[in-house]
């Protein structure tokens, strides 16, 4: 069971503080509710039933986050030809909450990308949009563990991948 004031990952992208473990007075049964404010929005509070935990991580400390970047050049990127398999482990990925899976997804269609635009292509709607979500996974909990911006983690995630290594 996690505490008060413990930083999480809820769902995908929402890394939250949870404030209070109780049962909402909005709620007619008493139940046990964990409040989750998530970081960077004061104004809004969820609330997760303590027996849905499992949709919940800790976040990752400090020196898992730079382990994961080290080893982002080496890490086998995630990208299938088919786009029905593909959608479908990505849907699965995304729900995982387990960001060495995130960021080869995010390897995977990076390269896919490079490799389009080095052709005078883009990617297409799904790739785009996941692209976007899983950046958006792992932007939004690396900024909470760096105490950074987004924009710069993702300028330190894209650095970290040697593209001189890669053969488009």
């Amino acid at each position: 069971m996690y505490k008060v004031n413990d930083v999480v990952v809820y769902g995908c992208s929402k890394v939250c503080s949870i404030k209070r473990i109780a049962t909402p007075d909005f709620m007619s049964k008493p139940q046990e509710y964990y409040w989750l404010q998530p970081i960077g929005d004061a104004a809004t509070m969820l609330y997760v039933k303590t027996e849905h935990e499992d949709k919940m991580r800790c976040i990752l400390t400090r020196g898992q986050a730079d382990e994961l970047i080290r080893e982002l050049p080496e890490m086998e990127e995630m990208y299938d030809s088919s786009n029905k398999v593909r959608d479908r482990e990505y849907i699965q990925v995304l729900k995982s909450r387990d960001c060495s899976e995130w960021f080869k997804m995010w390897k995977g269609i990076t390269i896919e990308k490079m490799r389009k635009e080095h052709d005078g292509k883009s990617l297409n709607a799904s790739d785009e949009s996941n692209l976007k979500r899983v950046q958006d996974c792992i932007s939004s909990e690396f900024s909470a563990v760096f105490q950074t911006t987004k924009d710069k983690i993702v300028d330190r995630i894209r650095h970290s991948l040697d593209t001189d290594l890669i053969t488009l």
